[in-house]
């Protein structure tokens, strides 16, 4: 009876993170597919738990009995409070997102005129030290290349 209730359960958690995603034609497929391998490795682990996967008869028609009385007093209560615990996550993650917009925003706004002013300074030393080091850069490039010529001159083939 207890693998009834555990599976009624597992399917009302799933049944209510479907509802509240607005999960499509595919996903509620695929999603189906990987309850049912939830539920039967559910129902395994209680049936060898009641008695070493020994399988009767009758322990299915006690898991069926429990998943229906479940399914008949609980599941409507358990489905209403999931979606409304997670409409409740949801507001309030929303609630403390927009609580910490304007303090970024505000944030931004006062960061960026530091920043244009920083990119400026960078980009100025950046042209400053292509002017300055790029002639001994290509001084040194051909002396190095002077050097190397010296000493490992070109094989010939012949």
């Amino acid at each position: 009876m207890t693998a009834g209730f555990a599976i009624g359960l597992g399917f009302d958690i799933y049944r209510s993170v479907r509802r509240w995603m607005k999960w499509g034609p595919i996903l509620t497929f695929g999603g189906d597919i990987l309850f049912s391998f939830g539920a039967l490795v559910i129902f395994l682990f209680f049936l060898e738990k009641a008695n070493s996967l020994a399988f009767r008869f009758y322990i299915f028609w006690v898991s069926l009995l429990g998943l229906l009385l479940y399914l008949r007093l609980f599941s409507r209560l358990v489905t209403h409070f999931l979606l409304s615990t997670f409409d409740l996550v949801k507001k309030t993650l929303l609630g403390l997102i927009s609580l910490f917009r304007y303090p970024l925003r505000a944030l931004v706004l006062l960061m960026r005129p530091l920043y244009a002013f920083l990119r400026w300074l960078s980009l100025l030393f950046y042209r400053a030290g292509e002017a300055l080091l790029m002639p001994r850069a290509v001084q040194i490039k051909r002396e190095a290349g002077e050097w190397w010529d010296q000493h490992f001159p070109p094989r010939t083939n012949g």
